[in-house]
Formats: structure tokens, C-alpha cells, sequence
């Protein structure tokens, strides 16, 4: 089975997006980060002396309440469709908030990293990297060199564009 085989049998078997399903998801990739990073900052900090955390928060509301009204009504709306659409949002606010904490602590250096699609159970085992190639892109970045780059996104060990 190639690639392409394997992701489209993830998207047709194992990925069907509901309401509750879509609020889990925005719950767990963005709250659930959101939440973690707050209870560590102030232990960070303690290590270092127009976009705001207020706007990214309410966009990520904006998308619960039009998911609520159904799937066609988000995509009617500008949100993304399909059964990855609040993984997608999900994922943009992540990326926002991790920019809004960058300008917000400079001693800091705060970057998004995509780890690629890995094996796990997460992704029924479908995905095409083994556990230490995602989690060696993530090391990378966290070992980059002081004054390195800070809110950014990175794909491949590389820098990479957030759109």
C-alpha cells in the first residue's frame, strides 16, 4: 500500500468529524497546549527575564459556535472543510498563539514544529514516520542555538511558512 493508499483509507475509515468531535479536538491541540504552557511559563520565566492571545482565542470560538451550527454552515462561513477541519484550526491557532507568546517573552524562543505524519496511536498506526524521526524534529528545533528563531514554524527541521 502506498502512501496515498494509506492516507486516504485513514481519512475514509477512521476520521469522521462531528460537533463533539471537532470541540474535542480544538479541547485537546489547542486548549489542552494552551493550558500546559501556562502552567509552565511562570517556570520558564523564571530561567529569563494587533495579534493577541484575546483574538486568537475568540477565532477559535468563533469556529466552535459556526461548527455547531453543522459542517456546511463553517464551510459556508470561510472555515475549512472536511473531516480535518478543526484539526486544521486547531492547529493555525496553536501556531498564532505560539507567535503571540514569542513577541510576548523575547528572553524566550517559542516556535511551532510539525513533527510530520508519525506512526502512532494517535494515527491508528497509519502514519509514515517512526516515533524517533517525529520526535528528533521537535529536539532539533528545541536545541537551536540562543538568538536562534523565535515565533516560527518549522517543517522538516527547516524553517518553513506559516500559510
Amino acid at each position: 500500500m502506498d502512501t496515498y493508499e494509506r492516507i486516504e483509507l485513514l481519512l475514509k475509515w477512521c476520521l469522521r468529524e462531528t460537533c463533539g468531535a471537532g470541540k474535542a479536538c480544538l479541547r485537546t491541540n489547542y486548549h489542552g497546549t494552551k493550558q500546559i504552557i501556562g502552567a509552565l511559563l511562570p517556570l520558564l520565566l523564571a530561567f529569563f527575564w494587533n495579534l493577541s492571545e484575546a483574538r486568537v482565542d475568540a477565532v477559535g470560538a468563533a469556529f466552535a459556535r459556526d461548527l455547531e451550527a453543522g459542517a456546511a454552515a463553517a464551510a459556508a462561513r470561510g472555515w475549512p472543510a472536511g473531516a480535518l477541519s478543526a484539526y486544521a484550526v486547531s492547529k493555525a491557532a496553536l501556531n498564532a498563539y505560539s507567535r503571540v507568546l514569542a513577541r510576548r517573552h523575547p528572553a524566550l524562543r517559542v516556535n511551532c514544529v510539525h513533527p510530520g505524519f508519525v506512526r502512532t496511536d494517535m494515527t491508528v498506526n497509519f502514519g509514515l514516520l517512526p516515533p524517533e524521526e517525529g520526535a528528533g524534529r521537535v529536539v532539533a528545533v528545541a536545541l537551536l542555538p540562543a538568538g536562534g528563531p523565535t515565533g516560527a514554524y518549522f517543517q522538516d527541521r527547516q524553517l518553513a511558512p506559516f500559510v
